[in-house]
């Protein structure tokens, strides 16, 4: 297992930090197409039909329809208004994050307060613009910082203000979740005492859009709600997204002296790199649920004490597989009980955010009492295994699981539970 801190920290000791000062959070935010704030991404995850549009014909390639959630137009700052769409959601999701926190109200020294961005493609909207147009002769001064890979978390520093790290953490459809997992270890260490984390993505552009298609992962239907269908018999591919989701992540004893209110606990974590495929996953699971069974063993809980389970559940063929093959490893028999959903048919894939966001959403259901449903799951495809609500049921619990996977094998899981 790989802990991505320096000095290097062993696990058990990070445990012991853990336990000594608890990790909470104390703010949410999001942006993307479900929703342009955490209640209005939680109305529609339980509104239960996805929103999923055909893209214009120049997003798509010749001769192709292509579905994704798109995002409303978010608001811009004379700090963001030259950014990459990525930029410009994340400064969206992260304001909400940073003012539910009330850190505008009960502030920190900025310098103890640092930035955790995760990005799977990062500004390669602007990239594009700059490079593959003709454009490149009237390219802005500011479009060398615009296009670095620090764009985000560098913006991000300026904007509220926080002065301790700025970093980008880039691990695929992982990356939000390996960016919390980051600013969890940088509190433990000491090195700041609170924490803007998440993920921002915008890959609703021919680049990406075409280098996705090109390996076949994109779903195809004949409305574009229904392109999108985690673990059903009927589903061929996933539905792309965009957005951005932020936690303010902080050490207990902060919040106590800012007398902020705690959502949750995050209390295990994992990230590791299966290192057999590219694009795909093992499909026999043994990697991400070593993933799993680390998450849960670092939160100290047993899996017949985890309360719901936020897949990643993409929607392809083989990967919604490899997954409940992975969760039946780790979880045993008791992963036939566990309230299990994929949220992706209302948010779309949105890379490196999708993890920072089904964060927000699995930590929701906790404290709503409410748990998703899987959109577009008609048909359970009984070979996976699972325990899948295919409509959201009311039921309190007290600890929610949340893993990603992505391209390079990389993967990562989130262990939340009630303050």
């Amino acid at each position: 297992m790989v802990y991505l801190s320096a000095p290097r920290v062993n696990p058990p000791l990070l445990h012991s930090l853990l336990r000594e000062s608890p990790v909470v959070v104390t703010g949410m935010g999001v942006f993307c197409g479900a929703g342009a704030s955490v209640r209005e991404l939680w109305a529609t995850v339980l509104h239960g039909e996805s929103p999923a549009v055909w893209l214009p014909d120049h997003l798509s390639p010749s001769g192709h329809r292509i579905a994704a959630v798109r995002a409303t137009e978010p608001p811009v700052t004379r700090l963001t208004r030259k950014m990459d769409r990525s930029a410009q959601l994340a400064y969206a999701a992260a304001a909400e994050a940073w003012h539910a926190a009330q850190l505008d109200l009960r502030p920190v020294a900025p310098e103890r307060i640092g930035v955790f961005v995760g990005t799977s493609r990062g500004a390669v909207g602007k990239l594009a613009e700059c490079v593959v147009t003709p454009n490149l002769p009237r390219a802005r001064p500011s479009d060398a910082a615009h296009c670095s890979l620090a764009n985000i978390s560098g913006m991000l520093s300026l904007a509220f203000p926080a002065h301790g790290p700025a970093l980008t953490v880039s691990a695929t459809c992982a990356s939000g979740a390996a960016a919390i997992v980051v600013a969890a270890q940088q509190i433990l260490l000491g090195e700041v005492d609170v924490a803007l984390a998440g993920g921002a993505e915008a890959p609703l552009n021919p680049i990406v859009i075409a280098q996705l298609h090109a390996t076949g992962i994109l779903g195809h239907a004949t409305d574009p709600h229904l392109t999108c269908k985690p673990f059903d018999t009927a589903r061929n591919g996933i539905v792309l997204g965009e957005g951005a989701g932020f936690l303010v992540l902080e050490s207990q004893a902060s919040a106590l002296r800012r007398s902020a209110s705690c959502l949750a606990r995050l209390t295990g974590w994992a990230l590791a790199a299966e290192g057999s495929e590219r694009v795909g996953m093992d499909r026999t699971g043994a990697s991400l649920s070593r993933v799993i069974t680390e998450s849960l063993r670092m939160a100290e809980i047993t899996p017949t004490q985890l309360g719901y389970l936020n897949a990643h559940g993409t929607g392809t063929v083989l990967n919604d597989l490899a997954e409940a093959n992975a969760l039946g490893l780790a979880l045993g028999e008791a992963v036939a009980n566990i309230p299990c959903s994929s949220t992706k048919a209302v948010t779309g894939h949105c890379l490196g955010a999708s993890a920072a966001l089904e964060a927000v959403i699995a930590m929701l259901a906790m404290k709503e009492g409410i748990l998703p449903g899987t959109v577009n799951c008609r048909e359970l495809d009984r070979e996976a295994n699972l325990n899948v609500l295919q409509a959201a049921q009311t039921v309190q619990v007290n600890s929610v699981l949340s893993i990603s996977a992505g391209f390079w094998g990389n993967q990562a899981a989130l262990v939340f539970q009630a303050v």
